[in-house]
């Protein structure tokens, strides 16, 4: 076990930095526990009914004792909450805020907008902010009545972002970027936003021999495995995938689809499946530690994305640095991570040419040279060097 000094970077988040709620703050979450360590102090959710509410102690994560403050629990966690847990968020994080502070830590780095919106701008500090994606949270929300109130939403955030945030990181490409600029206006103008791509464990993910992976995952060995990893929600597309793959099963039959994740939906996307025939080509396998993810993908011949909108999406460069073929929709960073004919293909939300653009990928030459030539831009192994590069930290007093 390593045990806690005294750490000079306070990470604030809306998870428990183990296992809860999964998406890419979490991700990004684990990936600065492992480049850091316990130079991180955090804020976040408790996991255990044992963990003190609303004051500092020491909590073990993984061998790493980090100095922790929970300002609630999830260990109900699970189902979808009647208040929205940004607001319950925002509530806890502000309830707490001084007592939070009182570590006397200047840097901060956070990512969930309703954390930030509930800090205190008057406090002053060196607050990096950085986005999984620049969406508005509510565009997307699993509550549709919070639709409605994205554009309210988008301009409070902007605000506290250009009174708070001293550096601006998004996992997102220029394009994306430059949208989120046209959304905020005057609001984020003089404010430099820095293109920061999601990392991947290349100790992890990393290509290994298929058929071994099967065998360790009980897929059968001749036939073809499809595989889509995230939230089971509508934005992600899961739907437009099930009725791609429909399509794919007429050419390869017995072919397996199979969905690393869950989700309120996901009695939806089984029902749907049901109803098109295809219950035993599809096969919902729920959320899965990484590396259980990293075994799924080496043991698949292909990697599917039917989403909406991403910021930089983790699970497609899990997928490059697995060498695995991606067919993927496009939204930001899709063309940036796969380059069309060579690793895969970006194509429109149509069934029909995404269902032919799986067919093309199976039978894509060998992609080991590309995704060596890129692949170092997202290794865990340079996220220390890369982040304080772009966000200086200060020295603690």
């Amino acid at each position: 076990m390593t045990e806690a000094h005294h750490p000079d970077i306070l990470h604030l988040e809306a998870c428990n930095f183990v296992d809860k709620p999964m998406g890419g703050q979490l991700s990004f979450s684990r990936q600065l526990m492992k480049a850091l360590g316990s130079r991180l102090a955090l804020v976040g959710l408790s996991n255990s009914a044992n963990d003190p509410i609303g004051s500092w102690f020491d909590k073990e994560i993984n061998g790493i004792v980090y100095r922790f403050f929970a300002i609630g629990s999830d260990i109900h966690a699970g189902s979808k909450p009647f208040i929205p847990s940004r607001f319950t968020n925002w509530f806890q994080f502000r309830r707490y805020r001084d007592r939070i502070f009182s570590i006397g830590i200047p840097n901060v780095i956070v990512s969930e907008h309703s954390i930030l919106m509930a800090l205190d701008a008057r406090r002053g500090g060196n607050l990096c902010f950085y986005s999984p994606g620049v969406d508005s949270p509510l565009s997307i929300s699993r509550y549709p009545w919070a639709v409605r109130f994205a554009p309210l939403f988008d301009r409070l955030f902007f605000r506290s972002l250009n009174q708070k945030a001293n550096c601006i990181l998004a996992a997102a490409d220029e394009l994306a970027i430059a949208d989120l600029r046209r959304r905020a206006g005057e609001r984020l103008r003089g404010k430099n936003i820095i293109t920061f791509p999601t990392r991947v464990d290349t100790d992890i993910f990393r290509p290994a021999d298929r058929l071994v992976a099967r065998e360790r995952l009980g897929l059968p060995r001749d036939h073809f495995v499809v595989l889509t990893t995230g939230r089971i929600h509508w934005a992600k597309g899961w739907s437009f995938l099930i009725e791609s793959f429909k399509l794919f099963l007429d050419r390869f039959p017995g072919s397996l689809l199979i969905f690393l994740g869950d989700g309120v939906e996901r009695k939806l996307l089984e029902q749907k499946a049901s109803d098109l025939g295809m219950h035993r080509n599809v096969v919902v396998a729920g959320y899965q530690p990484p590396f259980s993810v990293a075994v799924h993908l080496q043991a698949a011949d292909l990697f599917v994305m039917g989403s909406l909108k991403e910021g930089w999406s983790t699970a497609l460069v899990e997928a490059l640095a697995c060498h695995i073929p991606i067919v993927t929709t496009r939204f930001s960073s899709a063309d940036t991570i796969v380059r069309q004919g060579v690793n895969g293909f970006v194509v429109d939300r149509d069934v029909l040419e995404f269902s032919q653009a799986m067919k093309k990928a199976l039978s894509l030459g060998e992609i080991t040279t590309y995704v060596n030539d890129i692949i170092d831009r997202y290794a865990l192994k340079n996220l220390e060097r890369d982040l304080f590069r772009a966000w200086p930290i200060l020295p603690i007093k």
